[in-house]
């Protein structure tokens, strides 16, 4: 997790239950907005945020020969499972099992190693 995200993240803890859209999290965070739309958008996708509310926004008024132009603004709030997440913590098991999957890798390796050369000793070579 990118330490952008991190901050999203315990931003959201730290007002957990109100809800924020992306410009409100950039500006008060300091950080770039398209930033806030990955953290969020990584957040939803894990279930740990949810999309609470969606408002529209007219930008300027419909006239005889155009139509008004508006703008969605969404607002977002950190589940239950957000808040109990622990990005820390996912990284190490995250590290473990990458480590877990080296080592299966190499005792694979090392137990093909000595078949074939069981297979050798037994051919007489």
């Amino acid at each position: 997790m990118t330490q952008n995200s991190e901050k999203v993240l315990n931003f959201l803890k730290e007002h957990f239950g109100q809800e924020f859209n992306k410009k409100e999290i950039s500006d008060a965070l300091g950080i770039p907005f398209a930033s806030v739309t990955g953290s969020m958008n990584n957040l939803i996708a894990k279930k740990y945020a949810v999309t609470t509310r969606k408002e529209t926004i007219e930008d300027s008024p419909a006239t005889e020969t155009r139509k008004a132009k508006t703008h969605d603004v969404l607002y977002h709030t950190l589940t239950e499972a957000g808040l109990a997440y622990d990005p820390v913590v996912e990284e190490a098991e995250k590290q473990a099992k990458k480590e877990a999957d080296k080592a299966a890798r190499a005792a694979e390796r090392a137990a093909k190693k000595a078949a074939k050369e069981a297979a050798k000793a037994a051919e007489g070579f």
